[in-house]
């Protein structure tokens, strides 16, 4: 496969799938994966306040982000976007690197499978438990055109869609 620039933000709720997912992708092709809950359980270990925690895995999440792409590296957001801001600033940074910015909604319709996706994962401390089935929180999707997969399909078949959209090799799926 052919090593073209992108920015990818991943999104979906907790247990959706949306981190094995960009975890394949990233070695499919290459990228870095940033995941947001690594960033955010640290900001929790050093001490920040949990209200803040997740502000600053963002602008971590972020800056990183553009340092990697600035390195000439394809960079994976992986991260709920549970905030309008975040396809707006996903965006803001592949326009700025003249890079296409790519948005994968994953979700996972099946409740039982849900639940035992959120209840056998290895947990770091800023992920939820089984109580984000009960959560109202939403996704918030750019304004154009996105990916959304149903991750209750094989991980494989799940790259294969992520991969066409993307608009990369799928010979070696």
């Amino acid at each position: 496969m052919t090593r073209s620039l992108f920015l990818i933000q991943m999104a979906g709720m907790p247990g959706s799938g949306k981190s094995a997912l960009a975890r394949v992708l990233g070695r499919r092709s290459g990228a870095v994966v940033i995941d947001k809950d690594v960033l955010k359980s640290a900001a929790l270990a050093a001490g920040v306040d949990k209200a803040q925690a997740g502000a600053v895995a963002y602008e971590a999440m972020f800056a990183q982000a553009s340092h990697m792409l600035g390195q000439d590296w394809s960079v994976i957001l992986d991260s709920p976007s549970f905030w309008e801001t975040i396809p707006e600033k996903g965006a803001a940074i592949a326009a700025d690197r003249h890079l296409p910015y790519y948005f994968i909604e994953c979700f996972c319709p099946d409740k039982h499978e849900h639940a035992r996706r959120l209840r056998d994962r290895p947990r770091l401390a800023s992920n939820p438990g089984e109580e984000a089935l009960d959560s109202d929180r939403q996704t918030f999707t750019p304004p154009g055109p996105y990916l959304r997969v149903d991750t209750t399909q094989p991980l494989e078949r799940c790259l294969e869609l992520v991969l066409d959209y993307l608009g990369l090799d799928t010979a070696n799926s």
